[in-house]
């Protein structure tokens, strides 16, 4: 009788304590469960996007037609006046840089995995950036707009500016993935 009287005792006193820590630390392992399935469906639409881009006729056209003329000797910028927007090389430099700007726009808003999406595309983003940035401006002097393909050529600009990229990690976060290894096994 002695030890349930004990026990009793002890529950009386830390009962409450217990179950409020209990009720914590759900809480935190709830919280932790919700940010690491959101990461893992950012990163699934992120793959999701990448193998329509690979894959989508329409895109894989103009994406050749995109590349013929960044290879050919016309300047591109000669497509960025109104005269020529309905010709099929602006409409082919129009739907690739279009596509780069709704990734842009995506990625700032955290719909896509970032890293995922730049493993995949980072020189070919830069690339296509350097080969349309006259274009850009001269789609921007004649519609009047500044704010054309902007997100585009911010995202650009940060990844071209950004020279720490596919370096090997510091010695700090190759000990931290250390330790999350560890407690993941």
């Amino acid at each position: 009788m002695a030890a349930f009287s004990e026990i009793y005792q002890f529950w009386h006193t830390y009962g409450s304590d217990i179950q409020n820590g209990a009720v914590v630390v759900s809480a935190i392992t709830a919280f932790i469960v919700i940010r690491d399935t959101r990461a893992v469906s950012r990163r699934r639409g992120t793959l999701d996007l990448i193998m329509h881009q690979e894959s989508d006729a329409e895109l894989i056209a103009a994406r050749e037609g995109f590349t013929a003329l960044k290879n050919g000797t016309t300047k591109i910028s000669s497509f960025g006046v109104r005269e020529k927007r309905t010709s099929d090389e602006a409409q082919h430099l129009k739907k690739v840089i279009n596509l780069h700007e709704l990734t842009a726009v995506a990625i700032q808003e955290g719909v896509i995995d970032e890293c995922v999406y730049r493993r995949w595309f980072n020189g070919t983003y830069i690339d296509d950036y350097e080969a349309t940035k006259d274009y850009i401006s001269a789609v921007r002097s004649s519609y009047g707009n500044p704010k054309v393909f902007s997100e585009f050529e911010k995202t650009a600009l940060r990844w071209k500016a950004d020279k720490t990229w596919g370096a090997p990690p510091s010695f700090i976060r190759r000990k931290w993935d250390a330790v999350r290894e560890v407690l993941k096994a």
